[in-house]
């Protein structure tokens, strides 16, 4: 009698799922999926840990996007800089007309600067601003005139063919759901208080002083390929920091995770059906149609790997039958001189 079977597999099959892809969100709105790099995963931006956004905006032509987290100004802070940096930044907005600095501003190219100032005597006035900002902290705090807030910031991940496509998959019962992702950003901390402190230490040169004017320059990025039959290609960087810089800012909305409206959209926008109130599969299946595949597994395979140029693996073909040539001489050669040694 023989006993009972036993499963030797080490990495069985525990549990299968229904796959169900939504081909785009929605008409209206689109997928961003912000990644923080700096930040701890157990600490996210949210109001369980007080650092909901309090701000989020987007270039979209440029791929540009920033949010400002808050920042405790009152424990752990140093008041004589905040105070610094705030008023700064916050003169330095008034006069770039609420733009922004580093690359979403365009590196500062072309955009309207601050008025110089008289030398010495604005240094003096800077330090009566800070002690009068700190003798009435929180009232320089409503008037802005404090570094109360973090921006972070990055730039869409271009989407090509060589990039990937991310989709985002969330469960319910034995159901998965993925929804494509329009874009990918890598948030990471902006500068720009320190880009307006800069700014202001170069207008308190004195007007005596001869200085000198800035242009921009163009530079120029070649781009030279190295397949034969495709022409080169050659773009300004100015072009690209020009438009960058013309663009507005779109402000958005921000809804913390926790909340019930994110918890809404949630469940309308990333599960198929979610829109006819269709949840069990057997609803789904009635309702969509199923994905067939068009291909056999060999094409599947063409497709996703690295496009075959005839014309190159021709030309590596002829290049290693000529080595090949080479090595057989040299062989040849070496083996004939063993012979002669040999023989004598």
């Amino acid at each position: 009698m023989n006993g009972p079977e036993i499963d030797t597999d080490s990495d069985p099959v525990t549990r299968t799922y229904d796959v169900f892809i939504k081909p785009k969100i929605s008409s209206d709105r689109q997928i961003f999926v912000l990644q923080f790099p700096n930040r701890d995963s157990q600490q996210p931006y949210n109001n369980n840990n007080h650092s909901q956004p309090l701000k989020l905006r987007t270039k979209q032509n440029a791929g540009m996007v920033e949010i400002d987290v808050p920042i405790d100004a009152w424990r752990n802070y140093d008041r004589a800089k905040g105070v610094s940096w705030g008023d700064a930044l916050k003169k330095s907005n008034i006069s770039k007309g609420r733009g922004s600095h580093g690359l979403a501003g365009g590196f500062g190219i072309g955009g309207v600067g601050p008025g110089r100032g008289r030398g010495r005597g604005t240094a003096i006035d800077e330090g009566t601003v800070i002690q009068n900002a700190l003798a009435d902290y929180a009232g320089a705090m409503e008037r802005e005139q404090v570094l109360t807030k973090q921006t972070l910031g990055g730039q869409c991940v271009p989407q090509d063919d060589t990039n990937p496509r991310y989709m985002v998959g969330t469960f319910r019962g034995d159901q998965l759901h993925l929804t494509p992702v329009d874009q990918m950003v890598q948030m990471r901390p902006q500068f720009h208080h320190v880009d307006a402190k800069e700014e202001e230490r170069k207008a308190k040169v004195p007007r005596e002083a001869p200085a000198r004017a800035q242009e921009a320059r163009a530079v120029h990025m070649s781009v030279k390929s190295t397949i034969d039959g495709e022409e080169d290609h050659t773009e300004s960087m100015v072009d690209r920091i020009a438009a960058t810089q013309a663009e507005a800012w779109k402000t958005h909305r921000f809804v913390d995770e926790n909340q019930d409206e994110a918890w809404e959209t949630f469940g309308e926008s990333l599960f198929v059906g979610g829109d006819k109130q269709a949840s069990t599969t057997v609803e789904l299946r009635k309702q969509y149609p199923t994905l067939i595949t068009s291909i056999n597994d060999s094409e599947y395979l063409d497709a996703i790997s690295v496009p075959i140029d005839a014309e190159r693996m021709m030309r590596n073909q002829k290049k290693d039958k000529k080595g090949k040539g080479k090595a057989i001489e040299e062989d040849d050669d070496s083996s004939a001189t063993e012979m002669e040694v040999d023989n004598s």
